[in-house]
């Protein structure tokens, strides 16, 4: 019976349950907290047993299937080496620790606050202290029980939690015997605080002293320590008043009317209107006549930062106390005391404040900014290590992805304070948990590289069996299509015809040289005008074209001629008939910008907006996230007819390389302004019209000659930057690079072309299901030429991204997806080269990945980068990570082919069929092998990276978690041919086909539905379209009909 546990079928079992215990975990997270994800999975008792037993049957398999006498080294290695990563995260998990260290420039410190938290005790007694602390997981769910006894200072104390109150605050409640009660609310720097004050109580809140009394008579003897009272209240027959030691402005949030009130005379106060200063602005949010603050949970999710109250008992011989104490992750608390007969005990909940035996002196914090930009591009704590047991001084610059190491603690740049002249510094304590680690995870690695080149492995074994079932014998043919599809105008839905009013546009070939001028976007990237030009257009219409002209000569046209342009119809407002009404346009029309303002200017939009962004972004429902994307649409085209985006002007001498635009009539007098670029704009501006207008009227057959100052001032500007902007102008090849990138327009031809070729490998193989004798496998090899032909056009387009950007290119959502679609094609051409069948779902899996990159919310600009991804990590880790989804998507691909032949089976074409399915099966299990290394390997260096960027190698994340889930999943799918009841080939290939879901589940899911760290792809969550359901329960018929089928005829 025991050894029933330790069994293949068993171990199978654990995986299973690993991986769904951990996958359900995210979505605890998610809803309730890391803390309560922690408690009931990854950090109970259950869950270690169940990675104990993972680890036995990992060691018993090996003696099992003789794998050491055999000589089979590579399944050993790899096989006790995920044990050996099980001890080190053992060891992590109960010796390591970790902290947060704050430090001002011109201080040092030698404490770091703990990462864990605690319930902190201090006691004193006749003259001694005592301090001791008890590590505590507080969780919105699950059990909180803690009730311990103490000895201190020969005194029994109990202390037990009665009760946790997750995000406490006091709210204002209805109350028989309450008192009136008025809510102040302070907004600024991005927060929103919240203040109550009661009759007869006294209040100073960010330098005001509030009085509310209960007569006017009454406030006026206050006393505020010698400081007069600012703001006196009181409630009287059922009304509330107000009198002012300053003047004041009244702004009513509803209406937005605004009055000027005098000081020193009684005015009615009003609730939700604005009352500023000059220097400071509050509302009073709410008021009741006859109220009580009532301590109340404010939500159940508890965050990292959430705070926590915590209902304790507290017994001093026998003298019991019952006192709520606050605190978080993080921070130390404020403690509570208790006092009996000369004990004094203070009790506290947070982070524990752990002493080093060396400092560290922050001489300077540095923040390097992309250019003209305060999006941060780097930065770095220069310190000075202090250790007098040594007699060590040592300078030392500390930022991201570099770290400082000093006996045993490794010291990571995490955060800065807000006004940079302070850091915080991320502290681990785990030498031996993370070499046990990396020494696993290298020997790991050592182990699946050897599952390819060993004679004695599966892989091997899948490559004999398939050289002796795949026909040798080809003939070469060449096929004329590349040029055809390739010199398509990519998608036919690029360009949008809408109905116009009579509109005039600047020449082509004026449009084609502004194309090559230099821009500074709003994020500090220097880009060519073409490629902010797409991004504009794409941004507002969803296309890059517009009435068959391109975006240059569009957004161009729109700046040169703003008046005539505010009458087209390009605004998409995503067909929603609230907003259709509110504008007052048909529905399913596009809206131009004049539609959106009434005749006097106001913004037809602005009341809703102002409701839509006031609410929390995960309250919004799909009307008020429409209308914040229609809200920027109008902005944007707003932004280009006042020329706000043609950032093309160097400020000479500016530290931060900023380049300006036209400033228009809204920006404040603070903004950069520059007399070059002033004068640039007006008399470019007044060109473009005249020549416009000129050629329209007729005055001319062409624009050749009337062009000819717009062309000479914009060859003057490019001079000009290329003297005064040098520092941050990219070269000229990297210019003429993007602007061929962005005319191929590669990737959105390759969609089309990689279907095609689908669709052709497809049809053949049918053919030869159809008629095994036919002629169908000698145009093979001249497909293959064409596949090859594709993906060297993709190889290209994704090198002059890299060449571009000047890093990988897989940072952001659209360009992971165009590389998955890289390697899912070299993977095809691999290992599937000689099928047909997995050639074609090689093509039909690469045309559609690009398209799902074509989708609305993949955006294709280029961006920065954050800081902590400027690394060489970034292409290692993620390379292989999107790589492997490639693999895997194939092999799902073949899975669904191989499911559609088993439902074509017949007693004509039984043997071929079978001899197909198993071709294609041994080549789908060769692809996911591949698939599962480089997924497992990628895994494992995110986890190298995150230990080497804020020192924890493993946390959960929702990302990292569910790349582990699938892991877990495809180990499985690979180890079923040794399960009992799951070895037959049709067990296999449905296996194939809905385990990638948790690919779809760790890419799309993680991103647009969990929380976590990994947010590259993320966005407002996406409705999860119709086709995705079809498409699961065509893949469940197929399934169902395939079962039936194959046991009909009897085959695995």
């Amino acid at each position: 019976m025991v050894k029933r546990f330790f069994s293949t079928s068993f171990a199978g079992i654990y995986i299973l349950v690993f991986a769904v215990a951990i996958g359900v975990a995210t979505f605890i997270e998610n809803d309730f907290g890391t803390s309560s994800a922690m408690k009931l999975v990854f950090q109970a008792g259950w869950f270690e047993v169940l990675l104990v037993l993972f680890s036995i049957t990992l060691v018993v398999n090996v003696v099992k299937y003789k794998m050491i006498s055999q000589k089979r080294w590579a399944l050993v290695i790899f096989h006790l080496s995920m044990v050996m990563i099980l001890v080190g995260a053992g060891v992590t998990r109960y010796f390591g620790y970790e902290g947060t260290m704050h430090i001002r420039e011109g201080e040092a410190s030698n404490t770091i606050l703990s990462r864990d938290s605690y319930l902190n005790f201090q006691a004193s007694s006749n003259g001694n202290n005592y301090e001791f602390s008890e590590p505590v997981l507080f969780s919105s769910i699950g059990s909180n029980a803690f009730n311990e006894k103490y000895n201190v200072a020969g005194r029994e104390v109990k202390v037990e939690v009665l009760d946790i109150l997750p995000n406490p605050a006091n709210l204002l409640a209805q109350s028989s015997s309450g008192q009136p009660i008025l809510k102040i609310v302070y907004g600024g720097s991005g927060s929103r605080q919240e203040f109550y004050i009661g009759e007869g109580e006294r209040r100073t809140l960010f330098g005001l002293n509030f009085d509310f009394s209960q007569t006017l008579e009454d406030s006026s003897a206050v006393d505020f320590s010698e400081t007069p009272t600012d703001f006196n209240i009181y409630f009287s027959e059922g009304n509330l008043f107000f009198k002012s030691r300053t003047d004041l402005s009244e702004i009513v949030m509803i209406s937005q009317t605004q009055s000027a009130l005098s000081a020193n005379q009684v005015h009615p106060l009003k609730l939700r209107s604005l009352y500023d200063t000059g220097d400071k602005g509050f509302v009073f949010g709410d008021f009741m006549p006859s109220g009580e603050l009532r301590l109340t949970s404010t939500g159940r999710k508890l965050d990292y930062s959430s705070t926590i109250g915590i209902s304790l008992k507290v017994t001093i011989d026998d003298v019991p106390f019952e006192r709520y104490i606050f605190g978080r992750n993080g921070g130390e608390g404020r403690a509570e005391v208790f006092q009996v007969d000369g004990l004094e005990l203070s009790a506290s909940y947070g982070s524990k404040r752990i002493q080093l035996p060396f400092s560290l002196y922050l001489n300077d914090f540095i923040m390097d900014r992309y250019p003209g930009t305060n999006s941060p591009a780097s930065y770095a704590s220069e310190v000075t290590l202090i250790d007098d047991r040594n007699q060590i001084r040592e300078d030392h610059r500390i930022f991201m992805n570099h770290v400082l190491d000093h006996d045993g603690f490794r010291f990571f740049q995490s955060s800065f304070d807000q006004d940079e002249l302070g850091t915080y510094l991320s502290v681990n304590n785990d030498y031996w948990g993370t070499m046990i680690t990396y020494f696993s995870y290298a020997f790991f690695t050592l182990g699946l590289v050897m599952v390819f080149f060993s004679k004695k492995t599966r892989f091997y074994i899948l490559s004999q069996k398939l050289k002796k079932l795949q026909d040798k014998r080809f003939i070469f043919l060449t096929l004329v299509c590349v040029s055809s599809i390739l010199s398509q105008p990519a998608i036919a839905q690029e360009t949008i015809k809408p109905v116009l009013p009579e509109l005039y546009y600047v020449d082509d070939d004026h449009a084609e040289l502004f194309n090559t001028v230099i821009v500074q976007d709003f994020k500090g990237r220097m880009k060519p005008m073409q490629t902010l030009s797409n991004e504009l257009m794409r941004k507002v219409t969803g296309k890059t074209k517009y009435n068959g002209f391109t975006a240059s000569t569009t957004v161009l046209s729109m700046y040169a001629d703003a008046q005539n342009w505010y009458s087209a119809p390009m605004i998409g407002y995503g067909k929603n008939k609230g907003i259709a009404d509110i504008i007052g346009v048909s529905l399913g029309d596009l809206a131009s910008y004049k539609d959106f303002f009434f005749e006097d200017g106001s913004y037809k939009l602005g009341a809703e907006i102002r409701k839509a962004t006031g609410k929390n972004p995960a309250e919004r429902g799909m009307y008020e996230k429409q209308l914040v994307k229609v809200d920027e649409r109008v902005n944007i085209v707003g932004m280009i007819f006042a020329g706000s985006f043609f950032k093309v002007i160097p400020i000479e001498g500016d530290e931060n390389n900023t380049w300006v635009g036209e400033r228009s009539s809204g920006q404040t007098s603070e903004a950069t302004t520059s007399p070059i670029a002033q004068a640039f704009f007006s008399t470019y501006r007044r060109a473009l019209y005249d020549a416009m207008q000129s050629v329209e009227s007729g005055e001319l057959e062409t624009g050749a000659d009337i062009y000819q100052l717009c062309n000479q001032i914009v060859l003057e500007l490019k001079q000009y930057q290329t003297v005064n902007g040098a520092e941050v102008m990219p070269s000229k090849s990297r210019i003429a690079t993007e602007i061929a990138l962005n005319n191929s327009n590669v990737f959105n031809r390759l969609a089309l072309y990689y279907f095609m070729l689908g669709m052709l490998f497809l049809g053949l193989l049918f053919y030869s299901v159809f008629f095994p004798e036919g002629k169908a496998k000698k145009f093979r090899i001249a497909l293959v030429v064409l596949v090859i032909i594709g993906f060297v056009f993709h190889t290209s387009g994704l090198g002059a991204r890299w060449y571009i950007t000047g890093r990988a290119p897989w940072s952001n959502g659209y360009e992971s997806m165009i590389y998955i679609a890289w390697t899912s094609v070299l993977a095809g051409l691999i290992f599937t080269r000689k099928s047909l069948g997995a050639m074609a779902a090689t093509m039909v899996l690469g045309g559609a990945i690009l398209l799902i990159a074509m989708l609305s919310y993949l955006d294709p600009e280029i961006t920065p980068l954050v800081p902590v991804l400027k690394s060489y990590w970034l292409t290692i880790h993620v390379s292989l990570i999107a790589g492997s989804y490639g693999f895997l998507m194939l092999g799902a691909i073949i899975g669904f082919i191989n499911l559609l032949l088993y439902v074509l089976l017949s007693k004509k074409n039984k043997s071929v069929i079978v001899k197909i399915i198993k071709e294609m099966t041994y080549i789908s299990e060769m692809t996911l092998t591949g698939g599962i290394v480089l997924l497992s390997v990628g895994t494992y260096l995110g986890g190298v990276w995150a230990n080497e960027s804020w020192g924890r190698y493993w946390g959960w994340d929702a990302k990292e978690t569910w790349a582990l889930v699938s892991i877990l999943v495809y180990a499985f799918i690979l180890h079923m041919r040794l399960i009992p009841g799951l070895k037959s080939v049709f067990a296999y290939n449905f296996a194939t086909l809905f385990g990638l879901s948790s690919v779809i589940m760790t890419y799309f899911g993680v991103n647009y539905y969990l929380s976590g760290l990994h947010s590259y792809a993320a966005g407002d969550p996406v409705p999860i379209p119709n086709w995705v359901y079809y498409a699961v329960a065509s893949a469940a018929i197929v399934s169902f009909i395939a079962y039936l089928q194959k046991n009909k005829h009897q085959i695995s």
